[in-house]
């Protein structure tokens, strides 16, 4: 009777132990593949960064909405909606940077040793000139720190969404438009 117990309890174990191998293996490929697909957005400039932390320079930090705080990188054009904490260097006060713009600089340098891309741009918009230094991580976390001589210094924390391409409309729905 002992040995019996003894028998299934080792059944159990062993059989425990395979499937935690399997595990590790299926994680290992989910990471791998979620690399890869972070590094084809941030090299074809087609991505999107849910912010959901802020930090400003005073060392205070306040958490988010991701779907209301954002980046977009689409190509030449950058879409840019983020709340703001901060002095304003204007007249009138600012309490969130939103605008449409188009790219002025690219620069990116990949760290492949770090599993890092660290991303400089500048985006102008209606006579402002905003520049945005990026460094993302191969998991998609990302920080974003924001200057413009109008506002004081801001950096933000997100996560790394690769945009999907929307198919054109077939040539039936663009009769329907």
């Amino acid at each position: 009777m002992k040995r019996m117990a003894f028998l299934l309890i080792s059944g159990i174990l062993l059989a425990s132990c395979a499937s935690t191998k399997e595990t590790k293996s299926t994680k290992l490929e989910k990471k791998v593949a979620e690399a890869e697909m972070i590094r084809r957005a941030v090299e074809s400039r087609q991505y999107v960064i849910r912010l959901d932390k802020i930090l400003t320079q005073g060392g205070g930090r306040a958490d988010l909405v991701p779907k209301n705080n954002f980046f977009i990188m689409n190509s030449e054009i950058a879409s840019v909606s983020l709340a703001y904490i901060g002095r304003s260097y204007f007249i009138r006060p600012i309490s969130g940077i939103n605008f449409n713009g188009q790219t002025t600089s690219y620069k990116m340098q990949s760290d492949p040793e770090k599993g890092l891309y660290n991303i400089q741009v500048e985006v102008e918009a209606g006579g402002n000139k905003f520049d945005f230094f990026l460094t993302i991580g191969t998991s998609g976390h990302c920080d974003i720190s924001v200057n413009n001589p109008r506002i004081e210094s801001t950096s933000y924390r997100g996560t790394l969404v690769p945009l999907t391409q929307v198919p054109e409309p077939t040539e039936d729905k663009k009769d329907r438009l």
